[in-house]
């Protein structure tokens, strides 16, 4: 993001901490927000909620990205992506949206983006929750985890999430970072890390993701370009 310098330099004590978090978090139910149910599962935001992820059907992200560190991925070259809110489905009785993400693996060569179909929805709170994916055609449910909060989280507060194989997604709250300019201008974002810091992903209010990096040392830096709002 916009203070890579110093993200760079504190990003192993962020590890540490959330591994240090994990360690204790792990048998503890209570230390973790339960599933919302009801009326609180439905894709329903109160009126003067934004959430920081949009899931209105049709909206969508285009990113521009490039290796900013010198590795070579895509062979130096910028590349694009785009990631969509696809359409509204019911699940189990529960209605949830189809989002389709879109993830940079960092190093290949050649470059490789695999795309994954997340189940989403914001409860009325402004939370966002992973419910499931898209797989072979067809959902795919996991524990419903919230994976963005509403509110303004700890540092280091905790959100693995089930992903599409099963396996435990680490993810942790970094803080309220400015983002890098961007085509758009510049950004406050709340910013969340995955994978050892692998995966990074900067949400602004009421807007979504306009930043993301990806790959060890934050290599490949995607900025926002352009997003369609329906």
């Amino acid at each position: 993001m916009g203070i890579l310098k110093i993200r760079n330099g504190i990003a192993a004590a962020a590890g540490a901490l959330a591994a240090l978090l994990l360690g204790a978090c792990a048998g503890s139910s209570g230390s973790r927000l339960q599933p919302p149910s009801g009326p609180a599962a439905t894709l329903a935001t109160a009126p003067h909620v934004l959430p920081f992820q949009p899931l209105t059907t049709g909206n969508a992200w285009v990113y521009s990205c490039r290796d900013i560190k010198g590795g070579g991925e895509n062979n130096g070259n910028p590349f694009t992506f785009t990631d969509r809110v696809l359409r509204r489905i019911t699940v189990a009785h529960r209605q949830l949206i189809e989002f389709e993400l879109h993830v940079p693996i960092v190093p290949s060569k050649p470059l490789k983006v695999v795309t994954e179909l997340m189940l989403l929805a914001n409860n009325k709170n402004g939370d966002l929750w992973i419910y499931g994916y898209i797989l072979h055609g067809k959902p795919a449910l996991v524990k419903p985890t919230e994976i963005v909060s509403a509110a303004i989280p700890s540092r280091g507060k905790l959100f693995d999430y089930p992903g599409p194989g099963g396996k435990r997604v680490q993810r942790f709250f970094f803080g309220y970072i400015p983002t890098n300019p961007t085509p758009l201008g510049t950004f406050t974002v709340a910013d969340y890390e995955e994978s050892n810091a692998t995966n990074d992903y900067g949400y602004a209010y009421g807007k979504g993701i306009m930043e993301e990096d990806h790959g060890p040392n934050f290599e490949v830096d995607c900025l926002i370009q352009k997003i369609v709002r329906k």
